[in-house]
């Protein structure tokens, strides 16, 4: 397993010069977590919003970043897995599957709409909310997604969490956990 940030030097990790990355580990099977380092920007330090806020900002950063420039497309046998469910980023396919139309030069590296990516990572459970995790997995499945516990400073019953969620069949659960 590869721990990898969202950005690296202010450039996202879908940019091409770090291809020979995403291909390497394709060829090599390793699974890429990716937790990004929270928010730089002093504002979100100021009001704590460096671990909340802006870690779901990183997350739909670096999602936008991996499926725009054609890292996915490119390297379709890729195994990443999105901490925090992948931020607001699967809950906002509506606004960027209608780019598609408003901006079609947005589709050069890609042949799919943004959504249909969304299958194509697998995404943790770190989400604090059950009825997020609820519509995380309306939204990809129950299949993509994995346990996340943010040890030692996020979910003190990561199995738990996942085991209360009232909206969660047992398979479900079975699955996830």
């Amino acid at each position: 397993v590869a721990n990898i940030p969202s950005e690296a030097r202010g450039s996202y990790l879908g940019d091409r010069k770090f291809w020979p990355f995403w291909e390497a580990a394709q060829d090599l099977g390793v699974v890429s977590f990716m937790h990004p380092e929270g928010g730089k920007c002093a504002w979100f330090q100021q009001f704590g919003m460096w671990n909340s806020i802006a870690q779901s900002l990183e997350e739909a950063k670096f999602m936008a970043s991996i499926i725009y420039e054609g890292v996915l497309e490119s390297f379709p046998k890729v195994k990443i897995v999105i901490s925090h469910g992948g931020g607001y980023f699967p809950h906002n396919m509506g606004r960027l599957d209608r780019n598609v139309k408003n901006a079609p030069q947005s589709m050069k590296n890609i042949t799919r709409k943004p959504s249909e990516y969304l299958r194509s990572v697998h995404y943790d459970t770190c989400l604090f909310d059950p009825s997020v995790l609820s519509a995380l997995i309306k939204i990809v499945g129950s299949d993509r997604l994995v346990l996340g516990s943010d040890y030692p400073v996020g979910e003190p019953d990561p199995v738990g969490f996942v085991s209360r969620c009232p909206d969660i069949g047992d398979v479900e659960k079975r699955m996830i956990l």
